[in-house]
């Protein structure tokens, strides 16, 4: 769900810009279906629940609801007999096998998605208080709920309590060092921070997992020209230019790169 936005050229004041870069970060918060608790005698292992599949629900993040590891993906697939776990058709009804170590965090997640859903259709709204009260609900219920956790950043960081949810997101980088929606959220909270040179390594570190990443890069672009360092700002639009040619955002990539040549030039 993340979206490209409009830019304008970067010769702006410091708080121009920082506010110009926040339209690059929007929440990735999906709605997740209730779950429907099943008979725990019917499946081996003990309990189960019924999850249907939300419009762009992927089996990495049903695991990560419900398991808090994304790689229990493989066997849902396999319980449920998909044979393609980047492929499963919404309204679908998948279930979820669980033992006993892992019932009580599952029935403490499935609680938790109450509040997490009504977190997003406010952050949706743009109803930021409100969604902030879901989240930290969602996540007092269940505190390792890695949703939760990461949209409640992105509200804090709209709501300009960028040491807030900083916290957060340094929590889930060393927790999923390479997902990119994390270390790009918080590379935009460093830059926020006017933590240039800091949020440029979180920008590259996506990189580093995804080269083709475009937020990333224009944000490497941008922190390292905020930061002075011209010739690897001059490099790093260049790398921008290679990945988009034809955007808004390729406009003002090459405005930034052509003041920045023109100012080594005089």
């Amino acid at each position: 769900m993340n979206r490209l936005g409009a830019f304008i050229p970067l010769k702006v004041t410091l708080l121009a810009g920082l506010l110009l870069f926040a339209l690059m970060m929007t929440g990735c918060a999906k709605k997740v279906a209730p779950p429907v608790e099943g008979d725990v005698a019917a499946l081996e292992g003990g309990h189960f629940l019924d999850h249907t599949v939300a419009e762009g629900e992927s089996l990495a993040q049903v695991a990560d609801n419900y398991y808090g590891d994304p790689e229990v993906s493989v066997r849902i697939a396999s319980d449920n007999g998909v044979a393609d776990p980047e492929r499963i058709i919404p309204g679908s009804l998948l279930r979820l096998r669980f033992n006993d170590d892992e019932w009580t965090s599952a029935r403490q997640r499935s609680a938790a998605l109450a509040p997490y859903n009504r977190g997003v259709d406010l952050l949706a709204n743009e109803r930021l208080a409100e969604a902030e009260k879901q989240f930290r609900l969602a996540l007092d219920t269940a505190p390792d709920l890695v949703a939760a956790k990461y949209n409640l950043a992105l509200v804090l960081l709209k709501r300009g309590k960028t040491e807030q949810a900083l916290v957060l997101l340094e929590e889930l980088t060393i927790l999923r060092p390479t997902e990119t929606d994390f270390l790009f959220a918080r590379g935009n909270a460093l830059f926020q921070s006017t933590r240039f040179d800091e949020a440029a390594e979180q920008f590259q570190a996506a990189l580093d997992v995804d080269p083709k990443m475009k937020r990333a890069a224009f944000g490497f672009a941008r922190s390292t020209q905020e930061g002075q360092h011209t010739d690897r700002a001059i490099a790093a639009w260049k790398r921008y230019l290679e990945l988009d040619g034809t955007s808004s955002w390729a406009a003002a990539a090459r405005r930034n790169l052509k003041m920045l040549q023109d100012e080594g030039d005089s």
